[in-house]
C-alpha cells in the first residue's frame, strides 16, 4: 500500500443497531439492516465509538534465560463503548436498565403517553447482536458482533446544562462459528499474495 492521505480516516458518524443473536447479517458493506431483525438504537454523543482490546498472556520461560522463550494468549475481550442520547428509544431503555421489552408497559396516547417498568432482582445473561456503521465520506466500516452483552453502564445524569445520555459498554462473546467479531473496511484492498 502506498504512503497516501486518502487512507487517513476519521469515524466522522455513525450507527448502532440491536438484533436477536442469529439476526440476518447484511450481505456487503453497504446493504441495509433488516428493519424487522435489526433495531436503529438512534443517536449517540459526540463522543462517538471506543472499540477496545485486552488481552492476557502467559509468559514461559527457559532455565538460565532472562526472556521468555514462548508466551501464549490465555485471554482476550473486545468491548464497544457508546453513549445513546435518544431517551424515547425502546432498546435503549431495554438495554440501559437490563429490562425486556415486553416487562415495558405504555399508558395513554399521543403526548400523554408514557412507558412504566421495574428494575430489581436479574441474573439471566442478556446476550444480542449488535451491528454498527461508521461513515467517513464515501468509506464506510462495518462492524457485526453475532452475539455480546451490556457489561457496563455510565452514570445517567439529569442536569440543565447537559443531555440526558446512556453510556454502554458490550462486550463481544464467542458465538457458535468461533468468531467474536467481524468486520468489513471499505477501501482497504488486500493484494493477492502469490506463493
Amino acid at each position: 500500500m502506498a504512503d497516501v492521505n486518502d487512507g487517513v480516516r476519521v469515524g466522522y458518524a455513525g450507527k448502532a443497531y440491536i438484533g436477536l443473536v442469529g439476526a440476518t447479517v447484511p450481505a456487503s458493506l453497504t446493504a441495509a439492516w433488516d428493519e424487522d431483525e435489526w433495531f436503529d438504537l438512534g443517536k449517540c454523543s459526540e463522543d462517538g465509538l471506543t472499540e477496545a482490546t485486552d488481552q492476557a498472556r502467559a509468559e514461559f520461560k527457559a532455565w538460565g534465560y532472562d526472556a521468555p522463550v514462548r508466551t501464549q494468549l490465555t485471554s482476550k475481550s473486545t468491548t464497544f463503548a457508546l453513549t445513546f442520547i435518544q431517551s424515547n428509544n425502546e432498546h435503549v431503555q431495554s438495554l440501559f436498565h437490563s429490562v425486556a421489552l415486553e416487562d415495558m408497559v405504555t399508558t395513554g396516547t399521543g403526548d400523554a403517553a408514557y412507558t412504566s417498568f421495574s428494575t430489581g432482582q436479574n441474573t439471566e445473561p442478556d446476550v444480542r447482536a449488535l451491528g454498527l456503521d461508521i461513515i467517513d465520506g464515501d468509506f464506510h466500516t462495518r462492524i457485526v458482533i453475532p452475539r455480546c452483552e451490556v457489561t457496563e453502564r455510565g452514570n445517567k445524569v439529569y442536569k440543565a446544562d447537559s443531555l440526558v445520555n446512556y453510556p454502554m459498554t458490550f462486550t463481544a462473546l464467542t458465538a457458535s462459528d468461533g468468531t467474536s467479531v467481524r468486520y468489513m473496511i471499505g477501501g482497504l484492498v488486500v493484494p493477492t499474495v502469490t506463493p
